[in-house]
């Protein structure tokens, strides 16, 4: 049976409190082609309501694009391609002494008025995070290497930190600290009007036991050890007083950390709608295998309708390309909505964009381990151009059943009459979206591994059998936060914009995430951050875009980049 603790006190509402209005930002135009300038890269140009930096791509090849910032909004993308950045990657040991003045470059940066304008909150950089790589081939003790630092904002008004879909910036910066990337999604504040609490203390913690309860799975527990003050920005006209509370998901049969939760409540009457873990969503529910007779194990069917291939962008006249999505829920969705939630906040932010191609959810189903594992992954996985898996997970394996139930593995993909992924095994999947905890380990985490030998290399041989063709697979390596609806669509907005897909992986986690607490990994024994995002690809599709689907042969060297703890 599940359970709820509390390892922290439930701080009084404060006697009054000032709510925040807010603008969008004017749009940073002149931040973001100085340092596109300042990379050799050409200026954005004005495309109807967006401003874009594009290189032209070969004959039937997608432009490369660089920078996108909305006009009306002030939302402002820029991000640089991994393929470059390979080439100029530094020791960890050496770049770990240049660390603090990367910090202070980012500082730096975040503090430009051209790019955040001051207002009546403060700024402050989050502590660096170092983007990681290492690639098969190399000695199994090779050093990783430093591609990127990221340096995310936090946001803080009346001395309390801001949370939310808003108040959203980071820096990234290559190994000279210079600054190649950047995330901004920030309204600019002015002091509102003051409001009187209309909660208690004791109606808090009944607030949290409400909104945690579904999502805690029968054989765990969550154990609350942050409930705070603060602000929720909407990324609308307010920011709102709330409380803020966090919690760990524990499975009761071994003590282990499978997720991060956090939550908010609104301290008096919300003026805009502030997220409920409760909220049933909206549209249509995914499909069940007992639809489909062909798939339980016997009788017959048929399969699940897919659209025609897609196409690259510019290599067809007419209407745009479809490129096709496939989403497996956990088949605990109709007790717990996170799941369909951060499903379809990363397909909204696909579809939010008037980009390249036509992004298509042709199979929304519940997961089953046979859609990965096993032959009829053909008419799942390996059918859909992008596919999306939601969680539970752990190194190398994912729960489809809550989170100790139907497990498909990594390593089983290649074997057991499945071809594995992509053109060369007879199929079309060319990205995996992994969203559950640790299932991609990095060349770090092996290196380090309690029992293991030392071999970082260990990092890439499950998933050989997996890149039959297959471009790219993006998820964590330490305990994510979830649910994560905030940067599934951040994420699907950038892929969507045509930017480096693991590039925009990266920086979207960064902007999402910062400092947001420690746990000690029991796979490593080491403290590490939650959310540390990682991510495995071919090295000939580095630098290419989500709608990058063209067929491939078999991978012959891989990468891994990964979050530093």
């Amino acid at each position: 049976m599940s359970t709820i603790e509390f390892n922290v006190p439930i701080p009084a509402p404060p006697e009054e409190i000032h709510v925040y209005n807010t603008t969008p930002t004017a749009a940073p135009v002149e931040f973001v082609n100085q340092k596109l300038t300042a990379a050799n890269l050409p200026a954005m140009k004005l495309e109807a309501t967006i401003h874009a930096a594009r290189t032209a791509g070969a004959a039937g090849a997608p432009d490369e694009v660089h920078a996108v910032v909305n006009q009306t909004t002030g939302e402002a993308h820029l991000v640089p391609s991994l393929a470059k950045l390979v080439t100029a990657g530094m020791p960890l040991s050496e770049h770990n002494r240049l660390l603090p003045a990367a910090h202070a470059a980012g500082q730096a940066a975040l503090e430009d008025s051209r790019f955040v304008a001051k207002d009546a909150t403060t700024l402050q950089a989050a502590d660096p995070i170092q983007l990681l790589g290492a690639e098969t081939g190399g000695p199994a003790n090779a050093e990783p290497k430093v591609m990127l630092t990221l340096v995310p904002a936090i946001r803080h008004v009346g001395g309390l930190r801001v949370y939310g879909a808003g108040s959203k910036a980071m820096i990234a910066l290559d190994n000279k600290n210079s600054v190649v990337g950047a995330l901004r999604r920030w309204h600019t504040a002015t002091l509102g009007e003051k409001i009187q609490p209309t909660i208690t203390a004791a109606q808090v913690r009944a607030e949290i036991e409400r909104q945690l309860t579904p999502n805690v799975p029968a054989d765990a527990k969550a154990v609350v050890d942050v409930v705070t003050h603060g602000y929720y920005d909407a990324h609308g006209s307010f920011l709102q007083p709330i409380y803020r509370f966090e919690a760990n998901l524990v499975r009761n049969s071994d003590s282990r950390i499978f997720a991060r939760i956090g939550g908010y409540i609104p301290m008096a009457k919300a003026l805009e709608p502030i997220p409920d873990l409760t909220t049933r969503p909206a549209g249509a529910a995914p499909t069940l295998a007992g639809q489909f007779p062909f798939f339980q194990q016997v009788g017959g069917g048929k399969a699940p309708e897919v659209h025609p291939d897609a196409n690259m962008p510019g290599s067809t006249g007419g209407a745009k390309p479809v490129v096709t999505v496939g989403e497996f829920v956990n088949q605990d969705w109709p007790n717990n909505p996170a799941y369909i939630d951060m499903a379809n906040h990363f397909l909204s932010g696909l579809t939010s964009v008037n980009g390249a191609v036509t992004y298509s959810r042709t199979l929304w189903w519940t997961a089953y381990s046979w859609q990965v594992n096993g032959p009829n992954s053909k008419y799942f996985m390996n059918a859909v151009n992008i596919a999306y898996t939601v969680p539970h997970g752990d190194w190398l394996l994912n729960t489809c059943l809550s989170n100790y139930g139907d497990l498909w593995y990594v390593n089983k993909i290649g074997v057991g009459g499945n071809p594995g992924f992509g053109a060369a095994a007879g199929g079309k999947l060319s990205t995996w979206v992994i969203m559950s905890c640790e299932v991609i380990p990095s060349f770090y985490d092996r290196q380090h591994e309690v029992g293991g030998d030392g071999n970082g290399q260990h990092a890439f041989d499950a998933w050989w059998g997996v890149f039959q063709g297959m471009h790219s697979a993006v998820g964590f390596r330490t305990v994510m936060w979830y649910p994560d609806d905030d940067t599934n669509y951040s994420f699907g907005q950038l892929a969507a914009q045509g930017f480096d897909v693991l590039t925009a992986w990266f920086q979207a986690v960064a902007a999402h995430h910062a400092s947001e607490g420690t746990y000690i990994d029991g796979h490593i024994n080491q403290s590490v951050h939650y959310d540390r995002a990682s991510a495995m690809i071919d090295a000939r599709n580095l630098g290419q875009p989500i709608y990058n689907v063209t067929p491939q042969t078999k991978a012959t060297q891989l990468w891994s980049f990964w979050m530093n703890n």
